[in-house]
C-alpha cells in the first residue's frame, strides 16, 4: 500500500484512473446538458422561419379544420367494426380532442358538482403525464406532439414531447416507431434506447378507450402516403 502511494506521488495517477475520470466527467457533462435541454421550451410556430436558429427546436402542430374532420366519427365506427380506414390529420386531431374532454352525463343523472376553488387537486400520478396528442403528417412520416407535465415527487414542470416516425411491427402488433424524439428540446433519439422507453411510457399513460386499443390489435399495417394515414385491418 505504501509503495502504491509513493508511485502515485512520483508518477501521478495511472492510465486507468485518468480514463475512468474522463469517462465519469463526460457522463456528468452529458447528464447536465440533457437536464438543461429537457427544461428548455420548444418554439411552437405556424411555419418555420426563413433562417431557423440551430439551437432552437421548432414545433408546428397539425391542423384541426372542422371542414376536413366532419367524418371522423363515422370512420371511427368503421375502424371499431374491423374495417380499414384512411384519415387525414384533421380527423385524427378531432378524435384526439375527445381524449381530454369530460365524459357526457348519462340520461337522467345529475352532472357532478363543480369543484370549489379552495379544494385541493389530486396529486399527479406518474413521471410524465401526457395530455391529448396532436398529429401532423410530414411527408411520409407522422409527427405526434404531446403537451406533458413532468412530475418529480410533486414538483411539476410543463413541457412538450415531439415524436416523428413511421409504423412497423413490434411482436405481433403494429406500433409507432419514432425516428426523432424530443423531450422538451432534448433529442432523446441520440440516446440509444431512451426514446423507445419514454415513448412507450407516454403512450401507456394516454387515456385511450379500451375499444380503440382492442381494435388496434387487429391492424395488419399502417401506412402514410399523400398526406393521409391508412389503417389496414387484417
Amino acid at each position: 500500500m505504501a509503495n502504491k502511494n509513493i508511485d502515485k506521488e512520483l508518477y501521478g495517477p495511472s492510465v486507468t484512473e485518468v480514463a475512468l475520470g474522463a469517462v465519469l466527467g463526460l457522463l456528468a457533462g452529458v447528464l447536465v446538458a440533457c437536464v438543461y435541454l429537457v427544461f428548455k421550451p420548444v418554439a411552437q410556430v405556424k411555419e418555420l422561419p426563413k433562417e431557423p436558429a440551430r439551437s432552437v427546436v421548432y414545433y408546428i402542430p397539425g391542423t384541426d379544420s372542422n371542414a376536413k374532420s366532419r367524418g371522423w366519427q363515422a370512420k371511427q365506427k368503421q375502424f371499431l367494426a374491423g374495417t380499414s380506414i384512411t384519415v387525414v390529420e384533421d380527423e385524427m386531431n378531432a378524435w384526439a380532442a375527445t381524449l381530454s374532454a369530460p365524459a357526457a352525463a348519462k340520461p337522467g343523472t345529475k352532472p357532478a358538482p363543480a369543484a370549489k376553488p379552495d379544494e385541493a387537486k389530486p396529486a399527479p400520478e406518474g413521471l410524465i403525464i401526457p395530455y391529448a396528442p396532436n398529429f401532423k403528417v410530414v411527408g411520409d412520416k407522422l409527427q405526434i406532439g404531446f403537451k406533458c407535465t413532468l412530475n418529480w415527487y410533486g414538483l411539476t414542470y410543463d413541457t412538450t414531447v415531439i415524436a416523428t416516425g413511421v409504423f412497423g411491427r413490434s411482436g405481433d402488433q403494429v406500433a409507432f416507431v419514432p425516428e426523432k424524439f424530443y423531450l422538451g428540446s432534448c433529442p432523446m433519439h441520440l440516446l440509444p434506447g431512451l426514446s423507445g422507453l419514454i415513448g412507450s411510457y407516454v403512450i401507456s399513460k394516454e387515456k385511450v378507450p379500451d375499444e380503440v386499443r382492442t381494435a388496434w390489435t387487429k391492424l395488419a399495417d399502417v401506412t402514410i402516403e399523400g398526406g393521409a394515414v391508412k389503417f389496414s385491418v387484417q
